[in-house]
């Protein structure tokens, strides 16, 4: 018996401690994030970068793989920042587009990752298309929600 409250215990405090590490660092946006890629399932990662509302340099701060909140914003994610341009990268069965959001005072306050399933054959412009529109639908709902990233312009690199 002893030796399974131990192992209960142990278990109990790895699960705890993997929960506290894959904390949003914004819990508003990660809200809205899993909203929308329930409404699309063709939509098989969805992720906000910004600066943290806490501060610091732009990362993943929502994001539906929870493994990659907190994680520094990849070179593409920062150029569709830069540029105000749309960057599509292609991967295996899918398509990752990153969308400049959030427009302000010349500004670009986030952007925002949205990887769709792409079918043998499927119709590339189709694809971006409907990652465009599910971005849009995310920029949408912070925007009307005032989270603090609508607002918010380029803290951080």
């Amino acid at each position: 018996m002893p030796h399974r409250f131990v192992t209960v215990v142990a278990v109990s405090a790895l699960v705890a401690a993997g929960c506290q590490s894959t904390k949003a660092p914004c819990a508003d946006t990660q809200a809205v994030v899993e909203s929308v890629a329930k409404q699309h399932p063709e939509c098989v990662r969805l992720t906000v970068h910004s600066a943290p509302p806490s501060g610091g340099d732009w990362c993943i701060i929502a994001s539906t793989s929870a493994e990659n909140l907190g994680k520094p914003s990849d070179k593409e994610d920062l150029d569709a920042r830069g540029t105000g341009r749309t960057v599509v990268l292609d991967e295996p069965g899918a398509v990752d587009v990153t969308v400049p959001i959030l427009l302000k005072d010349g500004k670009w306050g986030a952007t925002c990752g949205v990887t769709v399933k792409a079918a043998a054959g499927a119709n590339r412009e189709q694809l971006v298309n409907n990652a465009n529109t599910i971005a849009k639908a995310v920029e949408a709902s912070m925007a009307t929600k005032s989270l603090p990233h609508a607002g918010q312009a380029t803290k951080g690199k």
